[in-house]
């Protein structure tokens, strides 16, 4: 017989949690079906997840709970599989770099502070990967065009809500409460100046502004009428304005005149004038506004932005590859390096979590990023991608921000080859033009020539 104990054990929670794992799995496993019917759907569905599901929305994992999975990573992977198996897959070197970023991360767990790397590697996997997977898959199966014009409508409809929530002060994601560790951290909304900032369902207003300000170039790149587009930016640099957030703002400017500059062939003359015009009446407006609330804010503001020049004091602890020496854990799980516990700079983030190497590996992709812009052989997501770069110095890649960085590199690698096989491939078709247009040389020459030919 089994005891009452056992039996008592095994219908409380036990049950519930098999149950809940049971019911998600078969969910998995019904949208799996449909959405490898349809890679538009699929990649649909993860646009819809990133933008309006909050990342303390997602399952805890392993023995303990004690790795987090959000819903936006769960869904990529869900749709990666679902679009399985793609053709025409050209390595790029930026796979080579990803590939190396893996390695660095799994050579780190064999240094010091295993248990310290661990998490770090766990977080490559679930925010970065699967992004970079995602958007370097993604334009195999469905036109890049189409995908551009997706980011813009969920991008649009994320800006109407984030400007509602500025005007109305609510915000309808954080009613969304769970009970985790996530909500606590992002759960709660932010004023600067006394001022509400919006954040949507990203969980933080830098988030929020700089995942707008990568949409922008992408919305610029799309197939919809030139007012359309217009109006679209216009509704994302509002909302970027009212997250409050500097590297927001600074990302938004830079993606559109970067855009405007450079990308020649998604924008004619006459569009970049109107956009540059409204560009310029629109930072007369809101400036104001925003010196206002940054005027209020005081020493909040200045204090955040000492205290990321303060983090250079970091460099020096940093190895080649693994961990840095100065990173400690603490009772609480909290990963402190030195005495700081928040490292907002992803790029000093990745040398004290990843090594030297690694850092330099991406600062190398980051110059090539910016010389195709100049050189004007950059797709939208490159220019989004150097946009950023700002970013990158200055804040870590947080929330769905984080996953939505890789899925745009991805897509500038799959967008870089592509530009560059059509290149290959309309000098070729220029090559065989010249050579059937080459006239037939005269008299015995011509005679020469067969018989050199044959």
């Amino acid at each position: 017989m089994i005891s009452a104990t056992v039996l008592t054990a095994v219908t409380g929670p036990t049950v519930d949690r098999s149950l809940v794992a049971a019911a998600g799995i078969a969910a998995a496993v019904a949208a799996f079906l449909v959405l490898r019917r349809s890679p538009k759907l699929a990649v649909a569905v993860w646009i819809v997840v990133l933008c309006f599901v909050p990342v303390w929305i997602g399952i805890g994992i392993g023995f303990n709970g004690n790795y987090y999975l959000p819903a936006v990573s769960a869904a990529a992977l869900l749709v990666i599989v679902a679009l399985l198996p793609v053709r025409s897959f050209h390595f790029s070197l930026l796979d080579a770099l990803v590939i190396l970023l893996v390695v660095f991360a799994l050579a780190s767990l064999l240094t010091e502070n295993p248990g310290i790397a661990l998490g770090f590697a766990f977080s490559l996997f679930t925010y970065f990967i699967v992004g970079y997977l995602l958007g370097r898959l993604a334009p195999l199966r469905v036109s890049a065009d189409w995908i551009y014009g997706a980011v813009a409508v969920a991008f649009t409809v994320v800006s109407i809500l984030a400007i509602i929530e500025f005007f109305a002060g609510w915000n309808p994601f954080v009613l969304i409460r769970v009970n985790n560790s996530m909500y606590t951290i992002w759960g709660s909304l932010q004023a600067r100046g006394g001022v509400l900032r919006a954040e949507g369902a990203f969980g933080h207003s830098i988030a929020l502004g700089s995942s707008l300000a990568i949409a922008i170039p992408l919305t610029l790149a799309s197939r919809f009428p030139l007012l359309v587009r217009g109006g679209m930016v216009l509704l994302m640099l509002l909302a970027t304005v009212f997250t409050f957030s500097r590297i927001g703002m600074i990302g938004a400017l830079l993606g559109l005149v970067l855009s405007i500059v450079f990308m020649r062939d998604a924008i004619s003359r006459r569009s970049r004038i109107l956009l540059t015009s409204t560009l310029v009446v629109v930072s007369a407006v809101l400036f104001p506004l925003v010196t206002t609330v940054f005027d209020d804010a005081g020493a909040e503001a200045s204090g955040s932005a000492a205290y990321r020049g303060d983090l250079l004091s970091l460099l020096g602890s940093m190895n080649l590859v693994g961990v840095a020496g100065s990173a400690t854990k603490d009772s609480t799980g909290q990963v402190y390096f030195g005495n700081f516990r928040s490292i907002d700079s992803q790029l000093i983030l990745t040398g004290l979590s990843s090594g030297l190497l690694a850092l330099a590996l991406i600062v190398v992709a980051l110059v090539v990023g910016i010389v195709l812009v100049v050189l004007r052989r950059a797709t939208a997501p490159t220019i989004a991608v150097v946009a950023q770069i700002p970013a990158f110095a200055t804040v870590a890649l947080i929330t769905q921000y984080s996953v939505f960085v890789w899925f745009v590199i991805g897509l500038a690698a799959s967008t870089q080859l592509a530009l560059r096989g059509r290149g290959r491939a309309e000098a070729d078709d220029g090559l065989t033009l010249v050579r059937r247009r080459e006239p037939e040389p005269p008299g015995e020459l011509a005679g020469t020539a067969r018989g050199r030919r044959a």
